[in-house]
């Protein structure tokens, strides 16, 4: 657990999460999609929680994610890298936050870099956030269960450590959340959504809580993204 001064100082960086357009061209989202595509199967990891991903750290001297860093530099400050990797899926993600397990004081943003979509008929999936935060390491959140697999997580359970909890009950009137169990969303409340568009880049901080809207529900088969996590230097 972080102490309240460790939570203290990740508060001063805090901010709404936003949206950087274009720092991709169609070009740009190709080579990426490339890369994982024609990159050996044997490096990639096949998730018991249903994600195909593919550390970056095989191209991280590519021009191209030279370039990309260079740029989110430049809107977000110095950072560094605490991890870095392609995703696919076919299952939105769940409420989750992007934490490390070290627990440092510095611990900044995260970056959706979206790619492709399977299935894509003209209107886009969202990446929602909630008002609410966790600041004790990457977690996923299952209020009221108990045993639900994860691949790296660790699972909350009861949301008493979740910061800003609310009283009112949550309604999902844009069926952005049918892929999660109602009792997951207690005491949260919705801040904002960005679309999730190839060649855009989604800003926002580590410790809150966040997940896919189901995009299922939209007739998109799967996502490909790149997911970045930062530390503040």
């Amino acid at each position: 657990m972080r102490t309240p001064d460790q939570i203290s100082q990740i508060k001063t960086t805090i901010q709404d999460p936003y949206e950087i357009k274009n720092i991709l061209t169609v070009d740009e989202v190709n080579c990426l999609i490339n890369m994982f595509e024609c990159h050996p199967t044997d490096n990639k990891i096949y998730k018991n929680t249903g994600p195909v991903t593919l550390d970056l750290k095989s191209y991280i001297e590519h021009p191209l994610i030279i370039k990309i860093l260079s740029l989110i530099e430049n809107k977000i400050g110095p950072f560094e890298i605490t991890a870095a990797f392609f995703f696919q899926t076919g299952f939105p993600h769940i409420i989750h936050n992007d934490d490390t397990f070290e627990l440092p004081d510095n611990v900044y943003k995260a970056i959706t870099l979206p790619l492709s979509m399977d299935g894509f008929l003209g209107e886009y999936p969202k990446l929602c956030f909630f008002n609410q935060y966790y600041f004790h390491g990457p977690s996923k959140f299952f209020n009221g269960e108990d045993s639900i697999p994860t691949y790296y997580n660790t699972q909350v359970y009861d949301y008493h450590n979740v910061s800003g909890l609310v009283d009112n009950p949550f309604a999902d009137n844009n069926n952005y959340f049918t892929h999660l169990k109602p009792q997951w969303l207690e005491g949260l409340s919705l801040h904002s959504t960005l679309d999730w568009i190839p060649g855009n880049a989604l800003v926002f901080d580590s410790t809150q809580l966040h997940c896919a809207s189901d995009f299922r529900t939209l007739g998109i088969r799967s996502k490909l993204g790149i997911s970045i996590f930062t530390k503040k230097i």
